[in-house]
C-alpha cells in the first residue's frame, strides 16, 4: 500500500500519526488481533501447541494494545470482544508494519521487499516486472 494513500487516510480519520516505537506497539497488537480473529475461526483444525501459541500472540497483541493506550494522545477504537474478519486484521497489520517502517525509514516494505526480491534474484531480477 502506498504510504501517501494510509496518510491521507490518518488525515481523514483526524489521527495522529505515531513515531516508530508506537507504531510498532500498535503493529504488535494487530498482530495479537490477527492471531485471536484466526484462532476463533480455526481453533478446531489447529494442534494443542498450534491454539496455545495464537492465544499467547492474541494476549501480547493485547498487551502491547494497553501500553500503546497509556500513551497522552492515542484513543484505540478497538473492540476486542467481536471478532473481526481475519482479511481486515491482516490489512491493519500490514498498515501498521507500512506506518512503523515509513517513520522509522522514510521507506515502504514494499520497496523494500522488491529490493530484497531483486538482490536474491540477481540476474533473474527482469522476472518481477
Amino acid at each position: 500500500m502506498k504510504i501517501k494513500t494510509i496518510q491521507n487516510y490518518y488525515t481523514a480519520r483526524g489521527l495522529q500519526w505515531p513515531d516508530a516505537k508506537d507504531a510498532l506497539w500498535f503493529f504488535l497488537s494487530e498482530v495479537g488481533e490477527l492471531a485471536d480473529a484466526y484462532l476463533a475461526q480455526h481453533a478446531a483444525a489447529l494442534t494443542e501447541e498450534e491454539v496455545h501459541m495464537l492465544q499467547t500472540f492474541a494476549d501480547e497483541g493485547f498487551h502491547a494494545d494497553e501500553i500503546v493506550s497509556r500513551v497522552d494522545g492515542w484513543v484505540r477504537n478497538n473492540d476486542r470482544v467481536k471478532k473481526e474478519d481475519i482479511a481486515k486484521e491482516v490489512a491493519d497489520c500490514e498498515m501498521m508494519l507500512a506506518v512503523f517502517m515509513y517513520s522509522l525509514t522514510q521507506t515502504s516494505p514494499d520497496d523494500a521487499l522488491l529490493k530484497k526480491m531483486k538482490e536474491k534474484l540477481g540476474s533473474r531480477a527482469d522476472l518481477l516486472t
